[in-house]
């Protein structure tokens, strides 16, 4: 069957005036009529009364337009959407991240999502960073948000891209009981024989590696307790006099509801920061426009 004729039908049913409906359809009258005539023999049924002043349906034309017309529409709606969303209405968006994204850039990304997409639907897996590249890497995740490695162009490889944000230095995360709280800035080498909170050098190799080095500069190996706990529970533990460690700013700033506060080291030129990374094999429309949303805030202050 020639499901376009079909179209014509519904457009010509719907105005009754071939006239009017072939300047629509961009179709000569003759070829519109053609059209009609060829649907009629081919269903063996007379669709419309013809006359030199009117066009009326029959009874079997109405009754194949009042049935045709809900899918017709269907469709028809449904391709606007596509090309209005450039996305699957139900498309469910895959975010890997680590906490101190999840914490704020994340609800930041999806808020804004939401408010252009509102049938758009998020899966979220909070993880390292190295495990969130990897699950970008397989196609499982759409997104991650990780702490910037060292080595970017070594760690982040082709197909997968990456858009860095803000820089913040590194301090020294301490609690707000502790003997030197009442300072805003320190030397990092009073802090030698304090135990220190460390980063697994697997899965949190960025901050393994700041911790490492900025010790190492000020002229001391860090005694350490423990390696790899989560953000919040390295707060829990500084809080209650367990250890210190060195976070980038931003970290810092989400633990505002621990005792923990952050001071400010002299001669500091280490910094960190979070990046997003994906695929450039990823075609999905809506993780284009999450690129372009990221890229339009990228450097505000992420605890403003």
């Amino acid at each position: 069957m020639n499901y376009l004729s079909i179209y014509y039908f519904l457009d010509i049913a719907s105005s009754l005036n071939f006239s009017q409906s072939a300047k629509k359809l961009h179709i000569s009258q003759p070829g519109l009529s053609q059209q009609i005539t060829g649907l009629e023999k081919e269903l063996n049924l007379k669709l419309f009364n013809r006359s030199t002043r009117k066009v009326t349906l029959t009874e079997e034309g109405k009754y194949l337009y009042e049935s045709l017309l809900p899918p017709f529409k269907t469709i028809e709606n449904t391709v606007k959407e596509l090309k209005q969303l450039g996305v699957a209405p139900e498309t469910t968006v895959r975010i890997a991240t680590v906490p101190s994204a999840a914490s704020h850039l994340v609800p930041t990304l999806i808020k804004e999502l939401k408010r252009e997409f509102p049938t758009i639907n998020f899966f979220i897996k909070e993880t390292t960073s190295v495990n969130a590249i990897e699950l970008v890497n397989k196609g499982e995740y759409h997104l991650a948000f990780i702490r910037t490695p060292i080595d970017s162009k070594q760690t982040i490889r082709a197909p997968l891209k990456s858009m860095e944000f803000r820089k913040y230095p590194l301090q020294v995360a301490i609690s707000r009981s502790h003997p030197c709280a009442s300072k805003e800035s320190i030397n990092l080498k009073e802090f030698m024989n304090e135990t220190f909170l460390h980063y697994d050098s697997e899965l949190s190799p960025s901050l393994y590696f700041l911790l490492e080095h900025a010790c190492l500069t000020a002229g001391f190996i860090p005694k350490t307790i423990g390696t790899g706990p989560e953000i919040f529970t390295i707060a829990n533990l500084i809080s209650n006099d367990i250890g210190i460690t060195l976070m980038p700013e931003d970290m810092i700033a989400l633990l505002s509801a621990y005792n923990v506060k952050g001071l400010t080291i002299n001669n500091n030129n280490l910094y960190s920061s979070l990046s997003v990374v994906w695929s450039e094999t990823n075609s999905k429309a809506i993780i284009g426009r999450a690129i372009h949303i990221l890229d339009q805030f990228k450097s505000l202050r992420l605890t403003s």
